[in-house]
């Protein structure tokens, strides 16, 4: 079924770096990720389990979080363009920038998409 993006992107999205308040210690800024925006209680597993969760370069979770990424990939999916305008909220520095940029283009994409289907509908 065709949505309006990808959930691979939706998915590099989730796993990148976003900020939290008040700031932890720095050797623990790698622990946070968009994910943990949408599905709060990530944060405190992953600090738990003491697992270093991929990046968006390198998206292969352990088999105990994938779970966490597919249902934080459903939950944008189905909030639509909007909620990635929300989650740059939780962005800082070069991080935002990319996050941004790569959410414009999916955002670009979809009012394409959704403009073609109402074309087909007539």
């Amino acid at each position: 079924m065709r949505t309006w993006t990808s959930a691979t992107e939706i998915a590099r999205l989730l796993l990148m770096r976003r900020v939290i308040w008040p700031l932890p210690r720095e050797h623990e800024l790698w622990r946070y990720r968009v994910l943990g925006a949408i599905i709060p209680d990530l944060d405190h597993v992953v600090a738990e389990q003491l697992q270093n969760l991929p990046t968006p370069a390198k998206p292969i979770l352990p088999l105990d979080m994938r779970p966490a990424l597919l249902a934080g990939v459903a939950i944008v999916e189905r909030a639509g363009p909007e909620m990635l305008r929300m989650l740059r909220g939780h962005m800082m520095g070069d991080n935002r920038a990319r996050f941004s940029d790569a959410a414009e283009n999916m955002i670009a994409q979809a009012g394409t998409l959704r403009a073609s289907r109402q074309m087909q509908l007539i």
